[in-house]
């Protein structure tokens, strides 16, 4: 589906009726089955929301779990709208979704929630869990409003199948990859980067796409040029956000789409044999 037009708009945050736009046209398409989208940069991630909205909808038609592969937690509070750093205080209290988790995360957005506005009550309504890969605070646990989980660096794929497994409580789930999850050598993102390998991302999803009916998929985490707007203010501050929160430092672009072809292509691979329930 070509929403270049949306893009810029789109792209970082958006306002609801460009949210409305996008969402009336992917209404066009018939939704037959599960469906993977790649949508290019993590600003995009926000769209998750309405990608949810149309899996549930069109194809599961019960309550699903959302498993988020992810450097960040995206679970800040803002209003009017979806940011890509917010989508998840958002799509955790959406009556279809049971919880999200979410894996991998080591960015400093973990260690200073409060700080980076982070929507803590999903924590003690128990709509969000954390595998983080590692703690920047340090130690072996992340422990945030009373819960407390293992960081998952120093355990085995099994061990972290089994971990996000026994936190899903649906038969169905949706899973959802930011590729700035992993290390700089298997993706080049926008943002910066987590520390697991593809071969563990690929690992533990092939084991827990095997226990559980995935309804819908989709990938972010190419690096692009930035292109903003949605107004002059729009664009200024979502420049002024990026220069605060991303890299300054830009990659060969050519090297960058050879890297994330080559992640794509595999979670395409892993996607595209997974059989498909009625």
């Amino acid at each position: 589906m070509d929403a270049l037009d949306l893009g810029p708009q789109l792209r970082l945050w958006s306002r609801p009726p460009v949210l409305a736009l996008l969402r009336d046209r992917l209404a066009q398409y018939e939704h037959t089955g599960p469906e993977v989208a790649f949508m290019g940069s993590g600003d995009f991630h926000h769209v998750t929301v309405l990608l949810i909205e149309r899996a549930v909808d069109g194809y599961a038609r019960e309550p699903v779990t959302v498993v988020h592969f992810d450097n960040h937690p995206d679970w800040v509070r803002f209003k009017n709208g979806l940011h890509c750093g917010s989508w998840v205080s958002h799509a955790a209290r959406q009556p279809v979704v049971s919880r999200v988790i979410t894996i991998g995360a080591c960015s400093k957005d973990i260690a200073y929630p409060e700080r980076k506005r982070a929507d803590l009550a999903l924590i003690e309504e128990n709509r969000a869990v954390l595998f983080a890969y590692r703690n920047p605070a340090g130690g072996g646990t992340t422990s945030l409003r009373g819960r407390k989980w293992p960081t998952i660096e120093d355990l085995s794929d099994t061990d972290i199948v089994g971990l996000v497994a026994n936190a899903i409580e649906t038969e169905a789930i949706y899973v959802t990859i930011d590729k700035d999850v992993l290390r700089s050598s298997d993706a080049v993102t926008n943002w910066d980067q987590g520390n697991m390998a593809l071969g563990s991302l690929i690992q533990i999803l092939q084991s827990i796409c095997c226990r559980f009916r995935v309804v819908g998929a989709d990938v972010v985490g190419d690096w692009s040029q930035k292109d903003y707007s949605g107004g002059l203010y729009a664009s200024l501050l979502k420049r002024g956000e990026a220069l605060l929160d991303q890299p300054w430092s830009t990659p060969s672009p050519a090297a960058a789409n050879d890297i994330n072809e080559g992640a794509n292509l595999a979670l395409l691979n892993l996607f595209s044999g997974l059989e498909v329930a009625s």
